[in-house]
């Protein structure tokens, strides 16, 4: 076998591991999750109000990060279902990625808006998070079976972080 060669067969999970492992401990240590005050539940929410925003009323954004959610896990994976060669493996490599992209795409995104030292989840950050996921699923499909999965996993992660950044102030 060549020096060269990849072998997925222990790169690939080592470092899939690794880098959940390194997620789960960043969300137990920097993760708090929305109270849900602004929520629209309570009762003094029922009055009607003009100057109401969607950062106000998070509820009314769950269609929209519900269909998105769906574009990312289903339909990403299987418009590229297509290629003959790498129909079964493009599924698989599709949610694997948006996972992965999902959980590190909150965390980097919280690292620019820290709420006295935490990273505060809300359904903001996850519209946002889905739509980071997108730059890098579409980023996959020209890259399909020229790529080693170890690749994707370090094309991700670059990805992500090159997006939010540029987009810290939006």
């Amino acid at each position: 076998m060549p020096a060269y060669s990849t072998n997925m067969r222990l790169k690939f999970p080592i470092l899939a591991l690794t880098l959940e492992i390194i997620t789960i401990i960043l969300f137990a240590v920097f993760v708090v999750y929305d109270d849900g005050k602004h929520g629209g539940h309570g009762a003094h929410n029922n009055a009607t109000h003009h100057e109401e925003t969607t950062e106000q009323n998070p509820l009314t954004l769950y269609p929209m990060f519900q269909d998105v959610h769906v574009m990312i896990f289903i339909g990403f994976g299987f418009l590229m279902t297509f290629l003959k060669r790498y129909g079964f493996s493009s599924v698989g490599l599709n949610l694997l990625l948006a996972a992965f992209a999902l959980q590190w795409g909150l965390l980097v995104q919280g690292l620019w808006h820290l709420d006295e030292g935490k990273i505060k989840v809300s359904i903001f950050k996850m519209i946002n998070a889905d739509f980071s996921t997108a730059t890098v699923l579409i980023s996959f499909g020209a890259v399909l079976g020229k790529t080693s999965p170890v690749q994707l996993l370090i094309m991700t992660l670059l990805e992500i972080t090159i997006f939010e950044y540029v987009h810290k102030d939006i």
